[in-house]
């Protein structure tokens, strides 16, 4: 089944789609927000933020891209890569549709929707233009390692103040990140498990710049 998703066009003239996807427990609104405050600074692009294909084990009205509550590893693995396929196909619809390339794509993540933005984006069979990840890490260094197959820019924004994913963790993705000689960057700013309005600056600023 393909992913239910929100979308907002800055016009009708498309060069580049920015692929939003949001955090445990939250929905296909969450981040389209961030497109209702970028657009204006973005034009020719469509902003898509798909709907995580589960239904949250926590959260009877949000959804997740796989079960933080499963004490089972390997079958959190496996739920990862099924949403990780979803989004390829959802990829290859939006090129199809719009005519645009794997380069014209940017993934941008918040907390869990920046581990399977980082996963997605660089198993891929083609680089995208850049991942984003709001306040989150690699889920599986080992696994990334291993199922690397391209290479794109990404860059963290983190809080000092995050109880759920402790600025070591992102520190920990963003050195794998090195190891593996994938261009990577950070900015760690005094927020918590959130996007600031800061961040969001930071971030736009980010995917302008990105060629």
């Amino acid at each position: 089944m393909n992913l239910k998703f929100e979308e907002l066009k800055s016009n009708e003239r498309i060069n580049q789609v920015v692929i939003l996807l949001h955090g445990y427990g939250a929905d296909a609104k969450d981040l389209i927000s961030l497109a209702n405050y970028w657009y204006r600074f973005l034009p020719n692009t469509l902003f898509i933020s798909p709907c995580a294909p589960m239904k949250c084990q926590i959260n009877s009205d949000g959804y997740e891209w796989f079960d933080l509550m499963q004490i089972d590893k390997s079958k959190i693995l496996i739920q990862l890569n099924n949403s990780c396929e979803k989004l390829k196909i959802l990829v290859e619809n939006i090129i199809k549709k719009y005519g645009v390339k794997y380069r014209d794509i940017i993934f941008v993540g918040f907390s869990q929707g920046t581990m399977i933005a980082l996963h997605t984006s660089l198993s891929l069979k083609f680089p995208v233009k850049g991942v984003l990840g709001f306040s989150g890490k690699i889920y599986d260094l080992e696994l990334l390692s291993k199922e690397l197959n391209t290479k794109t820019k990404v860059f963290f924004i983190h809080g000092t103040k995050d109880e759920v994913i402790k600025l070591e963790e992102m520190y920990d993705s963003f050195e794998l990140l090195k190891k593996l000689k994938i261009d990577v960057d950070y900015k760690v700013l005094n927020c918590d498990h959130t996007i600031s309005a800061e961040g969001m600056s930071i971030g736009l600023s980010f995917i302008r710049n990105l060629t």
